[in-house]
This record gives structure tokens, C-alpha cells and sequence, in this order.
């Protein structure tokens, strides 16, 4: 008795199957890698950035070495420093804030 299909039709519904259930797998992986991602991004949106926070600390440290050196107008620097930094720690200033006004503190020392 002959086969209701041919050889090319039985390999053709084959890799149709095998086709269909890869893309499925696929999808599932990353529909799984989806919510895993939304998850750490939730947990990391308030975070600041940490190489900003870096360069805030190193611009510090660098104003708190040129008010070291004498002169009356590093007083008035490192007051508006002092100033600057208690009302970061405070949570009264946002970090890009708090970088851009140590910028011009930068250029004012300079």
C-alpha cells in the first residue's frame, strides 16, 4: 500500500514542527529574559550612577586640595565646598547638580 504522503511532503511537515517548536522555545526564553531585565532595571532606577559619583568624589578631593593652599580667596572657595557638599549629603542636591555646580567651583579655583 502507498503512503498517503510523499517522502517531500513527510520532510517538509517534519522541519514545519520542528521549526514551529523553536520558535516557540525562543520566544519563551526571551519572554523570561524580559522579566528578568524589567526586574534588575526596577531595582537599579534608583541607584545613581556610579562613575558620576566617582567623579564627584575626585573633583572633591581635588577642591580640597587647592583650598589647602593659602589665599583669600580659597576661604571663600572652601566654604561654598563645605556648603556644597553638606547639603549633597543632606539629599538636598541631586547628584548631576551637585557635579555641575563642582564644576564651576573647578573653574573658579583655576
Amino acid at each position: 500500500m502507498e503512503t498517503a504522503l510523499s517522502s517531500s511532503t513527510q520532510t517538509f511537515i517534519l522541519f514545519l514542527i520542528a521549526g514551529s517548536v523553536l520558535v516557540y522555545l525562543i520566544l519563551l526564553f526571551d519572554k523570561k529574559n524580559r522579566q528578568k531585565l524589567n526586574k534588575v532595571l526596577k531595582q537599579a532606577s534608583d541607584t545613581p550612577p556610579m562613575l558620576m559619583q566617582k567623579a564627584a568624589a575626585y573633583k572633591v578631593q581635588n577642591l580640597k586640595a587647592v583650598c589647602a593652599e593659602a589665599g583669600p580667596d580659597r576661604t571663600a572657595i572652601a566654604k561654598e565646598l563645605d556648603q556644597l557638599v553638606a547639603d549633597y549629603d543632606k539629599g538636598l542636591i541631586p547628584l548631576p547638580d551637585y557635579c555641575s555646580k563642582l564644576n564651576s567651583l573647578l573653574a573658579m579655583s583655576a
